[in-house]
């Protein structure tokens, strides 16, 4: 046994022994006290060995010791120090450690600062240490290989990012951080005293809503950033599995907010905590059991743990519901008073338009196991989250506006429409140049005028709040930052525009009003060579340098965009193949997806998979793109290889399609060529040769996607001042109890 599965098992049996003292102690006594010191000792004990076993972890990364799997698997000599630490949770085993490591290192905060007298929160989250323990065990980064390489397989190129090395980090530390809240809520239903957790809770809700969001808002951006499909969120099943939990966490704070000005809402608050958590648990069931492999891009392979998961799901969702059911009937809150004009209602209207927002996210992206428990396993299309979402931002834009307005007594509409009257003014003149700039249809005007409106009225009080100080203006803040998000969600999606080009080298073309021009590929046998392209306006000019190159890692051919950021619009350069054949400017081309139909050259073309099958030459590997052709009412089946050899160097098998009589230069038939693929996008771009074509030099040519995207500066405005809205009301929850 090496020293990291050795101080696993350590921590492991620290974490039982810390659970066992916690609950004896909880369970001889109902008054909140000093905790265990032996249950104490043995959580530090877990907690440091926890920590020993990461350094153990890095230090195998950072020496390249490659007889463990983990690190062969994951890691390289070649790789920057940067990316080997990043290796660290590349793979699901090293995610389970950091979760545990930072479940260790917030547990020992929780004990010293918030839980040092309740021992039933203890044993909850010793408890939950000891499963994240059991996993670490049954699929260790610590497992030695067969056979120590001279080299390991190196880290995905797609996470060789700044972005990547933050975002994983940050995510888990949400992810850990909602386990306290479920635990004060446990803790309390267990001693039923069900009126003080919520006082440590709420500082822990708004962290883990703060960490948790900032992970997701990262991730966006690394994929806008990183990825050349032009978006930041595709609503894809494992993005939404993390936004679930962040929308149940926010509609707790807002919960809080009630409680802590008249009691109301106990039982409410209690629920959305234990949501929020288990949320996090179903969230790492679906994206680690391997349920949405044929769904998600962003899916784990399956390690075999899926009972595992299921099981903490189970008995976390037992332990939480259950006893929030026996103990329902002795919670007696104050009542709710009457829905009147006040701030208490529009909380409550709030928490109800976010939690339907959560449960329609919920639904689809559980959407493949509903499915597949009755039929076949299916996915709802992404604009079903665009429709069903889009009256939910609307409602949350209104209630932004009018909730700052509202004291906790009972307002008079004329007192609250005086209030409202500049806001309203303004939001009218934003609609009004909504129109004017496009935005004709009812529902979007609709969307923008209310998020202008939310906008407009939180800029409003958060000038008036100033002068009571900054920690005052952490709410204000953050609304202001969610309306700017949904206006530039509108502007970026609605006014898009793209451009395919064909750039010969040297040769300039125009799109949008810019001159761009094809200068060749710099350094070529990097690992992401980059492609030159000169961009002129006519006032200035700039060399842009996205990236396109075949990844042996991924087996496929990926991208990483240019992207220019102007304060209104963004300029996103993103280069899809370059080509040097013969007669390639009269070349009939086509990019098809997966299950597409298309027609090209008279013939009708149908994708219907990969052939991963085929055999390279020499050691090497080939792709193959199973073609359905129909040509003159027959139905052909055809399938073009690409190839690559051990330099990573790419050659073309072309398949014969049917004779469409066309004349013929040399060849008997017109064939096909699979010029590139996208195994993550599911595309592959075809080339059909063997038609008569003019007389053609080689020359090197570039196609490459344009795009203007307009707001994206508004978009990043918005989510940046989420988070820094949340962090001054972090900080100004830790300053009132200090």
């Amino acid at each position: 046994m090496n020293i990291g599965s050795l101080l696993v098992y350590i921590a492991g049996f620290s974490s039982l022994g810390a659970a066992v003292m916690f609950y004896r102690e909880g369970k001889t006594s109902s008054k909140t006290g000093a905790v265990s010191k032996t249950g104490a000792r043995l959580f530090f004990a877990a907690a440091v060995a926890t920590a020993l076993a990461s350094v153990a972890l890095l230090d195998f990364l950072l020496s390249h010791q490659f007889q463990y799997e983990y690190v062969a698997k994951y890691s390289s000599r070649s790789l920057p120090v940067f990316y080997l630490i990043s290796a660290f949770w590349a793979g699901q085993e090293g995610t389970f450690l950091l979760w545990a490591l930072l479940t260790g290192i917030m547990g020992l905060v929780f004990l010293r600062k918030s839980g040092g007298g309740d021992p039933i929160a203890m044993t909850v989250i010793s408890v939950f240490q000891l499963f994240l323990f059991a996993l670490i065990i049954v699929k260790s980064p610590f497992v030695a290989a067969q056979a120590a390489p001279p080299d390991g397989a190196g880290l995905n190129p797609l996470l060789q990012d700044p972005w990547m090395v933050i975002h994983p980090p940050i995510l888990f530390i949400g992810y850990a951080a909602t386990v306290f809240p479920f635990a004060l809520v446990v803790s309390a239903l267990a001693r039923k005293k069900y009126s003080e957790w919520h006082e440590q809770g709420f500082a822990w809700a708004i962290f883990a809503s703060l960490t948790l969001g900032a992970g997701i808002i990262i991730g966006g951006f690394w994929a806008y950033e990183v990825l050349g499909w032009g978006g930041y969120w595709g609503w894809d099943p494992v993005e939404n599995s993390s936004l679930v939990p962040w929308i149940a966490l926010l509609a707790l704070i807002h919960g809080l907010l009630v409680q802590r000005a008249n009691g109301a809402l106990a039982r409410t608050n209690m629920f959305l905590a234990l949501c929020a958590f288990i949320l996090v648990l179903y969230a790492t069931f679906l994206t680690r059991s391997g349920v949405l492999a044929d769904f998600s891009v962003h899916s784990f392979v399956d390690l075999g743990i899926n009972n595992y998961l299921i099981g903490s799901l189970v008995v976390s969702a037992a332990v939480g519901f259950g006893l929030l059911a026996v103990r329902t009937p002795a919670i007696r809150p104050p009542k709710l008073g009457k829905l009147e004009l006040n701030r208490e209602t529009a909380l409550l209207l709030s928490i109800f338009v976010l939690v339907c927002g959560g449960l329609f996210t919920f639904a689809g992206m559980s959407s493949p196991l509903i499915t597949g428990i009755v039929g076949k396993a299916s996915q709802v299309d992404t604009t079903f989250y665009n429709k069903v979402n889009m009256p939910v931002a609307i409602g949350i834009s209104l209630l932004l506006g009018i909730t700052p307005f509202l004291g906790w007594k009972d307002e008079s509409k004329g007192t609250l429409l005086k209030k409202l009257s500049l806001p309203l003014g303004l939001t009218v003149l934003a609609c009004l140049i909504a129109y004017v700039g496009g935005v004709t249809t009812p529902a979007l005007l609709l969307f923008v005028g209310a998020a202008s409106f939310g906008m407009i009225s939180n800029c409003v009080v958060a000038f008036r709040q100033y002068k009571t100080g900054i920690l005052s203006l952490g709410g204000p803040v953050s609304h202001i930052g969610a309306c700017l998000l949904f206006i530039g969600i509108v502007g970026s999606g609605m006014f898009d525009e793209s451009k395919k080009l064909v750039l010969k080298q040297g040769v300039p073309q125009e799109a949008f009003g810019i001159q761009f021009t094809f200068q060749g590929v710099s350094d070529e046998h990097a690992v992401k060579p980059s492609v030159n392209i000169q961009v002129a306006d006519g006032k200035s000019s700039y060399i842009a340098t996205p990236k396109l190159y075949f990844s042996e890692y991924n087996q496929s051919m990926l991208r990483e965009p240019s992207i220019k950021i102007f304060p209104l619009r963004d300029l996103y350069i993103s280069p899809l193949e370059i080509t040097a054949h013969d007669h390639n400017a009269h070349r009939p081309t086509l990019e098809i997806s997966k299950g597409e139909t298309k027609e090209i050259a008279g013939y009708q073309v149908n994708f219907v998979k990969f052939d991963m099958s085929q055999h390279g030459e020499n050691g090497g590997m080939a792709v193959g793109a199973v073609l359905q052709v129909k040509a003159a009412g027959e139905l052909h089946e055809v399938t073009p290889l690409l190839t690559f050899d051990q330099k990573g160097e790419r050659n073309f098998v072309p398949a014969t399609l049917p004779s469409l009589h066309y004349p013929t230069k040399g060849l008997s038939s017109p064939q096909v060529i699979l010029s590139a693929i996208s195994v993550e996008d599911k595309k592959v771009l075809l080339e059909i040769t063997g038609i008569e074509e003019a007389e053609a030099a080689v020359v090197p040519e570039l196609l490459v996607d344009i795009s203007m995207k307009p707001l994206m500066m508004v978009v990043w405005t918005g989510v940046v001042l989420i988070i820094a809205g949340t962090a001054l009301a972090l900080k100004r929850r830790i300053a009132e109890k200090t």
